[in-house]
């Protein structure tokens, strides 16, 4: 468990590991990403997109939420996070048998024989990761990221050389599949050779009570999220040529890097370090407020940087064939300006025992989603993706509700907060799109438009004296 009186410092060198970890791991992972999209065809990654469901759904169920409830509960005992391991390994075999037994309805539905086999293979990653996730969150309830970023690293490295081999080969959407698996092996492995932790041999029914009161809404409002965020993939599959899926399913996965693996460097380490704090409500709110602006102060530039780029980036990373993605990409990362309050408030109401609300904003916000896709799907993808940058706006409004009631941050107050950040972050996207422009060759308009809109953000934060400006500065001062 965290010590409060250190917790500035504990949470500081928490951020800095689970940056490197984030941007090591799957930093390494985009980069073998960029070189299989380019050996792939779109048809590859339309296949892969009909499969996602299936990997995000299970990765869901095998946790149940354990893991939140282990991290929010003061002083898991060795019985506690033992029962839990046995718990997630049988939850695993049971989810692996259910798909590999449901395969042949999805293919038959899909009406593509290959996805048979693709299933029954990926879908051995729910028993892979079930053997490491109680290491996982051992680590990050003491917000010790250091191990986690050197085995992620690793294990990206041998993943991606075996994926490029054998895309290489022909191996096609095999490529991706083996990727997965082969890093899921390593991570697991080196976990249990260089984590201390082992479980006894117990079994609690007791603990799996007290936890299942916490972790069950969790794992419920999990499961609605996740198979909602990827029946957008299941629903394009089934409307739109394999192709048109392919495309979006590069879209948001290339969207998923900046937006969801940068914020979740700050989500791994804001939940235990507010569960410390939980029954301070001045503390915490300050914790929420600061936690909100270090998160903005990061990832709108980026946002909003890389929509302004967005063609010329599709063009040197993927090539022109690719160039259909840009627009879908430009749309995802809109949804990413919601996304960072989801991340910060969604850890709140967790922290503060309210697992309830995070299933009823859940229920409600898919309700929407489901409105919104009946509404636009006759117009195309990009009408879809409209209707889903809506429902996270409306996510947000009502999350805010809930949050204002439980420590007093409200909308206008949030607004307050991030509005200099928001100001200077679209006034940065103007300029960069204004010079790249000007000038013709792709590679170098991308390398100059971002150079001057960093620059742009960076000297206009500093001019306006903001906060995290001068927090940043701090920082690098201190490490001269």
């Amino acid at each position: 468990m965290i010590e409060s009186a250190n917790l500035k410092g504990t949470a500081a060198k928490g951020l800095a590991w689970s940056a490197l970890d984030r941007f090591g791991g799957q930093g390494i992972q985009f980069l073998f990403g960029i070189w299989l999209t380019r050996i792939l065809d779109t048809s590859d990654y339309g296949l892969l997109g009909m499969i996602l469901i299936f990997i995000a759904v299970g990765q869901t169920l095998i946790d149940s939420g354990f893991g939140s409830a282990l991290i929010w509960k003061k002083n898991p005992s060795q019985t506690d996070y033992s029962t839990v391991f046995y718990f997630n390994i049988s939850i695993s075999f049971i989810l692996y048998a259910f798909f590999y037994f449901t395969a042949p309805l999805v293919a038959g539905f899909y009406d593509n024989p290959q996805l048979v086999s693709l299933i029954r293979v990926i879908c051995l990653n729910f028993i892979i990761l079930s053997f490491s996730l109680i290491q996982q969150t051992i680590l990050q309830k003491k917000v010790d990221f250091k191990l986690m970023a050197f085995v992620n690293s690793g294990g990206s490295v041998v993943a991606g050389v075996v994926a490029l081999y054998l895309a290489f080969h022909g191996f096609g959407v095999w490529s991706i599949v083996w990727q997965l698996l082969i890093k899921s092996l390593i991570n697991s492995l080196f976990l249990w050779i260089f984590s201390s932790w082992r479980p006894l041999a117990v079994f609690d029914f007791n603990v799996l009570k007290e936890l299942f009161g916490y972790g069950s809404k969790l794992t419920i409002a999990g499961l609605i999220y996740t198979v909602f965020q990827n029946l957008y993939f299941n629903i394009i599959g089934k409307l739109f040529p394999i192709d048109a899926l392919g495309l979006y399913t590069r879209a948001s996965q290339l969207q998923d890097f900046p937006v969801k693996t940068g914020t979740s460097i700050f989500n791994r380490v804001v939940f235990p370090v507010f569960s410390a704090i939980k029954d301070d409500k001045e503390r915490l709110l300050n914790a929420i407020r600061k936690s909100l602006k270090s998160i903005v102060f990061i990832m709108y530039p980026v946002i909003f940087g890389l929509m302004a780029v967005s063609d010329q980036l599709i063009v040197v990373l993927f090539t022109e064939k690719w160039i259909s993605v840009s627009l879908y990409f430009r749309l995802l990362l809109i949804t990413g300006v919601f996304y960072v309050f989801q991340v910060i408030f969604g850890e709140v109401l967790k922290t503060t025992g309210k697992s309830n609300l995070v299933l009823r904003i859940e229920l409600l916000t898919k309700s929407i989603w489901i409105l919104s896709i009946v509404i636009t799907y006759r117009w195309g993808i990009s009408a879809i993706i409209i209707g889903q940058i809506f429902t996270s706006a409306i996510g947000w409004i009502v999350t805010t509700h809930y949050v204002n009631s439980l420590v007093g941050y409200s909308l206008l107050k949030q607004l307050k907060d991030i509005g200099s950040y928001l100001v200077i972050s679209i006034l940065m996207y103007l300029v960069v799109m204004f010079i790249a422009g000007l000038i013709s060759q792709t590679l170098i308009s991308l390398i100059i438009s971002s150079t001057t809109g960093a620059v742009f953000y960076l000297l206009a934060a500093w001019i306006l004296n903001l906060e995290e400006a001068q927090e940043f500065k701090r920082v690098i001062n201190r490490n001269k």
